[in-house]
């Protein structure tokens, strides 16, 4: 496997860091050989490289190097993506990561992937024959594999998947399949959500890191009422900007708008987060159990909206209980 960046003419270093913030695309292409994952670090090192997107392009090799290069990609925290090196190093959303490959993207924090020109394949791997393993016999590749895949983040149902391909054959995924497998996660973190406590009294807290900004809900109870606070984190600077100039805020729901208000009416700028404070009607409620992607949006007179969304799909359940016993009184 070779490793590659665009050279850093002053047109692709203002690319790269007004486009990308400054992130570099190190394009990884070729069979993942013995030796790749000590190839790539040194290659990240000698560029002085600590923020990347790896960009594969590869049929795939060695399924035991491919894990060990995930593992270094997770632990310097890069991301990763499938490209290959276009004209003046500009990337071309084409290529193919399959077999060992998916396994080395598997390694990344964000792991894009929108099919189309771009494709993930995976398949079954054997203790001998022309798809080796290469680590020993099926039962403890099988092993290896689904501890590697949850280590990473991903589902083992992705083993499952894989394991319908015959090694002779690829299972080639859609972004849909990506994304439902966790291979793919599209620059967001999955949803989480907890119950905390406000002295006596506990509130939900629903929150989604995505790649450039986290997005944090609060539900509380007030008197048998749910209030709601809806976050955009990202710094305290750019939160005091937004608030400052703000002329409309709104939630919006699979359906549409949702609460909106005028100027700065029920918003704050604390620390890093620019909240709305919402107290929603029991028609609210029912609007937003139910959506499945809910925005956080504001207006600043321009042509452009600012805001983050969350994904409410993962925590529908605990959002009805926690509404349920706050309309109950309990």
């Amino acid at each position: 496997m070779q490793f590659k960046i665009a050279s850093e003419t002053p047109e692709n270093s203002l690319f790269r860091v007004a486009i990308r913030g400054g992130q570099f695309e190190i394009f990884a292409s070729g069979e993942i050989d013995p030796g790749a994952t000590e190839r790539f670090q040194k290659f990240a090192a000698t560029n002085s490289i600590t923020d990347a997107i790896v960009l594969f392009d590869s049929p795939g090799g060695s399924l035991s190097e491919g894990m060990r290069l995930g593992r270094a990609i997770r632990s310097m925290r890069f991301n990763t993506g499938v490209g290959t090196y276009g004209p003046n190093g500009r990337r071309r959303y084409q290529g193919v990561c399959a077999s060992s490959c998916a396994y080395a993207f598997a390694g990344g924090e964000y792991r894009f992937y929108y099919g189309n020109d771009e494709r993930i394949g995976i398949h079954q791997f054997y203790s001998s024959g022309d798809n080796q393993a290469d680590m020993g016999d099926t039962q403890l590749v099988s092993s290896i594999l689904i501890d590697y895949l949850q280590s990473m983040g991903v589902n083992p149902q992705a083993f499952v998947v894989a394991s319908s391909a015959r090694g002779d054959s690829m299972f080639w995924l859609t972004e849909d399949q990506a994304t439902a497998l966790g291979l793919a996660n599209n620059g967001a973190d999955p949803t989480v959500a907890e119950i905390k406590m406000a002295g006596s009294s506990p509130y939900l807290r629903l929150e989604q890191t995505l790649s450039n900004v986290t997005t944090r809900i609060l539900f509380g109870c007030d008197l048998g009422r749910v209030t709601l606070l809806a976050g955009i984190v990202t710094t305290p600077d750019l939160s005091r900007e937004k608030q400052s100039f703000l002329k409309r805020t709104y939630l919006e729901t699979d359906s549409g708008e949702l609460m909106a208000a005028q100027g700065k009416a029920g918003t704050s700028a604390v620390g890093s987060v620019l909240w709305l404070d919402r107290l929603p009607t029991n028609s609210d409620l029912v609007e937003l159990l139910r959506t499945n992607q809910l925005g956080v949006w504001t207006e600043s007179g321009g042509p452009m909206r600012w805001g983050a969304t969350i994904d409410l799909r993962p925590v529908k359940q605990k959002m009805a209980h926690f509404m349920e016993n706050c309309l109950k009184g309990n």
